[in-house]
């Protein structure tokens, strides 16, 4: 298969395995300080106008096994008890913050991990039941659920039911037998298609899959081969993510280098092939790398211009605050973002004394939230008008029309266009709108070493 060279040789070598954050964030998380605190948390918690509604995101650290690719903040464990031990503080933790924050209304409920269907059925609905005296969710509008598939059994989905989840995201990332063996991972097709069968039939039928491409073995066909099997499964959404080799941070990866990983140009004809397996079965495309079914409601949210972008990708979710519950998990209200202690003792530690277990963060300045904004835009829509962003903000447009200039080989090589203060990404290639963002980033442009590369 050939690279689809619409902007030449020149215009991949301006961002191909180049690295730049993801932009989940901006400033992005590495960049957060340990100046902050649980009373810094706290403050802008108490600050927030009585009548918004909050997303929540809770975070369960614990996996049954190690995946070698897998970069999330994680610990395998075999016992139900740390697990069930771990969310009597997280129910602490959400207590703190209603004494502070008050019954705040939900509009959405993440859980993320790890592995968060580590718990069993009963705890589920015991942390559910707590989440309820202290949240409000009678106008929720989405709770979700991140699945490992190889752990969901039927007393699961009845319980997922029961406490009201109405999407799930099923851990897909390959299809193909011999990489599912390599990044120990084993899941077959028919696995998965039992799944989606069961948790339709309980009454979850917003189903996303995860994919991943850029893993050792993968060619451009068997990517195209597990993107076909999954849309017969046909799930809402699948989002389609770069693998993310970072074995100074992950040592277990290091074990994949022995399979080889893919170079840039590899995962790049990877991404195309399954792009176009996708969209070729009527996915729409939303921002970088998610795709959605016409009906779904990330695609009218694109449609509409509400998309936005959080610590969990793309989200059709208006509310401008986040809390994060459990460790390593990130609050981002109106002032800036909050990170819980990564490790499970420091943070069981700070809870179980009645504090909040916030060790670093940051604290957004008007131009770090301009920035932002144009960076979101960006990300979401592969256009910006940056003179009408710095008027919703009352903000000078000559500051962040000081990037200009990093823009113009871009602009040269036919990447973007750019009309006065309306700037437009019309490249091909999605993943380079990451290179086009951190022109406006002015935290990562000499600190590397932390970020993936695009491609």
């Amino acid at each position: 298969m050939e690279l689809n060279l619409n902007n030449g040789a020149e215009a991949l070598g301006l961002w191909l395995g180049k690295p730049a954050p993801r932009y989940t964030s901006y400033p992005p998380a590495p960049f957060f300080h340990t100046t902050l605190a649980g009373n810094d948390c706290a403050r802008s918690l108490e600050a927030l106008p009585l009548d918004e509604p909050v997303s929540l995101y809770l975070h369960i650290p614990f996996c049954r096994a190690l995946c070698l690719y897998c970069g999330c903040n994680m610990a395998v464990t075999q016992r139900d008890a740390r697990v069930e031990a771990y969310l009597e503080t997280v129910k602490r933790e959400a207590s703190l913050v209603a004494n502070i924050a008050g019954r705040r209304r939900v509009s959405h409920l993440h859980f993320g991990g790890g592995t968060p269907n580590i718990m069993t059925a009963r705890a589920m609905q015991d942390l559910f039941a707590h989440l309820n005296r202290v949240f409000d969710f009678n106008s929720v509008h989405e709770i979700a659920m991140e699945l490992d598939p190889r752990a969901v059994t039927t007393e699961q989905i009845t319980a997922l039911a029961s406490c009201g989840v109405t999407r799930v995201s099923l851990g897909i990332q390959d299809f193909n037998a011999e990489v599912q063996k390599v990044i120990q991972r084993i899941q077959p097709y028919d696995m998965v298609a039992r799944v989606c069968d069961e948790l339709r039939g309980g009454g979850i039928n917003r189903i996303n899959f995860d994919l991943i491409y850029g893993l050792p073995l993968q060619t451009p066909e068997t990517v195209v081969k597990t993107a076909q099997q999954a849309v017969t499964l046909a799930p809402d959404r699948i989002a389609l993510f770069s693998y993310a080799h970072v074995p100074q941070i992950k040592k277990q990866q290091q074990a994949l280098e022995a399979f080889g990983i893919p170079d840039a140009a590899q995962r790049l004809e990877m991404e195309q092939a399954a792009r176009d397996t996708l969209t070729g079965r009527k996915y729409q495309p939303v921002g970088m790398d998610h795709f959605a079914v016409p009906d779904d409601s990330m695609t009218r949210a694109w449609e509409e211009g509400t998309l936005r972008r959080n610590f969990q990708g793309y989200t059709d979710d208006a509310a401008t605050t986040l809390i994060g519950l459990g460790a390593s998990s990130i609050s981002q209200t109106p002032d800036g973002f909050f990170q819980n202690e990564r490790d499970e003792r420091p943070y069981r530690e700070a809870v179980d004394n009645d504090r909040f277990a916030v060790c670093r963060g940051f604290l957004t300045s008007a131009e770090d939230r301009v920035r932002a904004a144009i960076i979101e835009r960006l990300m979401c829509y592969s256009t910006c008008d940056i003179e009408e962003i710095c008027r919703k903000h009352d903000f000078d447009v000559n500051i962040p029309a000081s990037s200009y200039p990093a823009l113009a080989a871009f602009e040269a090589a036919g990447m973007i266009r750019r009309e006065g203060h309306v700037l437009s990404f019309i490249s091909p290639h999605r993943m380079a709108i990451r290179l086009i963002c951190q022109a406006f980033d002015t935290y990562t442009k000499s600190a590397t070493g932390t970020m993936s590369s695009a491609a």
